[in-house]
């Protein structure tokens, strides 16, 4: 695609004329040859990621913008007009894919009471699709994959932006979700689909997301994980495989948590967890370190119960669930004698 030809009909002036393949964000790591936008100056170092070959800029950063990106073109309002050359492109079977007639595999059990796309859904062998279950969009579903009643697969993503008047224009999906072999998806989980082509939302081989998760635009979820109730999956995260995300746990967007890593029950993770770690807590940081923490701002409250801090230092190193189970139930005494 060229510049020059697909912004004739925005509202701006072309400075230097380049060519894109595809829409991205500027902090996209994995795609190249991509049209980004820029608005802010404190976001200018980002414009310094090598696979950006055209930008929409302010006229202010114009000036600005690094050598190795080629096209140019300033407009008032470069995120709203990104999303609007991207809302005109989706129409094109050339940017978002030729539709196809949906289709199921062999000894597939599929719910008359289920609701698929007549078109864009693949379904392999085996599947199970109970009542009550959505799937719509640019769907691909493996063998042996099955969807609980009122899981919706195919949700819209929750991408804005301000027009010109300052209200929110929303953005067309036109990503496809792929739900490889052995995944199951409880009831109530809702994954959404990605702005751009090639934002696909992944869910990996034999992992199980539990009920009432939800899975943002643009996901990847690694193979053989274990998505406890209410986690929350944000855009663009990244979970490796066999992973454990816990009960209403939080992975913010763009996060990456490594293999056979842990993010803890009520845990909120805002910054890339490693490979093999633990983290707890909100703002989620490593276990051992919580637990630290913890001991500490209690071993000055004279409120705190001496044998309820022994036991937590006992067993919280200690493996097992009712170890597990125990730890959660001290900690609990613990914070309500801190508070009384």
């Amino acid at each position: 695609m060229v510049l020059s030809v697909e912004t004739k009909d925005l509202n701006g002036n072309l400075i230097s004329d380049g060519e894109f393949q595809r829409i991205a964000f500027a902090t996209e790591g994995e795609q190249t040859q991509f049209l980004t936008f820029l608005e802010r100056e404190k976001f200018l170092p980002s414009l310094e990621n090598l696979g950006i070959s055209c930008v929409l800029v302010t006229p202010e950063l114009a000036k600005k913008v690094p050598p190795h990106i080629k096209g140019i073109y300033v407009c008032d309002r470069p995120k709203s007009a990104l999303f609007q050359l991207h809302n005109a492109l989706s129409r094109k079977k050339e940017y978002a894919g030729e539709p196809f007639s949906s289709v199921a595999g062999r000894n597939c059990d599929i719910s008359p009471l289920a609701v698929i796309d007549s078109q864009n859904v693949t379904i392999g062998d085996d599947v199970t699709i109970a009542p009550f279950a959505v799937v719509k969009g640019r769907v691909r579903i493996g063998n042996h994959v099955v969807i609980h009643s009122g899981a919706v697969i195919g949700g819209k993503g929750f991408s804005f932006s301000k027009d010109e008047n300052g209200n929110n224009m929303p953005v067309t999906d036109t990503a496809e979700i792929i739900l490889e072999d052995n995944v199951q998806i409880f009831e109530g989980v809702n994954i959404s689909t990605g702005i751009f082509p090639w934002e696909k939302t992944v869910i990996g081989e034999n992992t199980k997301v539990d009920a009432h998760c939800h899975l943002g635009h643009g996901a990847h979820i690694g193979k053989n994980c274990l998505l406890a109730a209410g986690c929350l999956c944000c855009g663009n995260s990244r979970i490796g495989d066999n992973t454990w995300v816990g009960v209403g746990a939080i992975v913010s967007n763009r996060v990456k948590v490594g293999n056979n890593a842990r993010v803890s029950i009520g845990s909120v993770a805002t910054k890339d967890v490693p490979d093999g770690v633990t983290v707890t807590g909100n703002f989620a940081i490593p276990h051992a370190t919580f637990l630290r923490n913890l001991k500490a701002s209690l071993s000055d409250s004279s409120t705190a119960p001496n044998s309820a801090t022994k036991k937590l230092e006992n067993i919280s190193g200690g493996g097992g669930q009712s170890n597990r189970t125990l730890y959660f139930h001290i900690l609990e005494r613990l914070f309500m004698a801190r508070c009384a």
